[in-house]
């Protein structure tokens, strides 16, 4: 049986800086996955319903994207920070990843690694919900899963 593709959107947060929302596509090649364009970037104080029609608006864009080569599309998201590397961005920036496969949304923490990277939070529950979720649903989710105690 075939492996049903999934797209993924993550939503990193920081409680001074706000969200990012960033699509992923593809890589080509090596069929890796890599960050793409456009970054959304939103308010810490953003309401549920608008922050959950931006992550919707960004699942469009990833699961709508090509094939991309890492040369020509390679999105820096984190420098739209202060922060110049992926390592120190990691090290203060939350992460959720968003997979949907088909019309099931598949929301995972991830935290920071001693490697300065994300791995999957394993003392967090997956989140599966139907992708026809509210948008002000899917904005609370989201907003819970950054707030939730360890």
């Amino acid at each position: 049986m075939d492996k049903k593709q999934t797209n993924l959107t993550v939503v990193y947060y920081n409680q001074s800086f706000g969200f990012m929302i960033v699509p992923y596509a593809i890589e080509r090649n090596m069929k890796c996955r890599i960050a793409i364009e456009p970054t959304i970037i939103l308010p810490t104080k953003i309401s549920q319903d608008e922050l959950g029609n931006a992550v919707k608006n960004v699942i469009k864009i990833a699961a709508n994207a090509p094939e991309v080569d890492i040369e020509n599309d390679v999105n820096e998201f984190w420098k739209k920070t202060k922060y110049k590397g992926f390592r120190g961005f990691s090290n203060h920036f939350q992460s959720i990843n968003i997979n949907q496969c088909e019309n099931l949304l598949r929301i995972e923490k991830w935290v920071s690694t001693a490697q300065k990277g994300y791995v999957k939070d394993s003392a967090q529950k997956t989140t599966e919900i139907s992708a026809k979720i509210s948008d002000s649903e899917l904005g609370a989710i989201i907003k819970n899963v950054f707030h939730r105690e360890n």
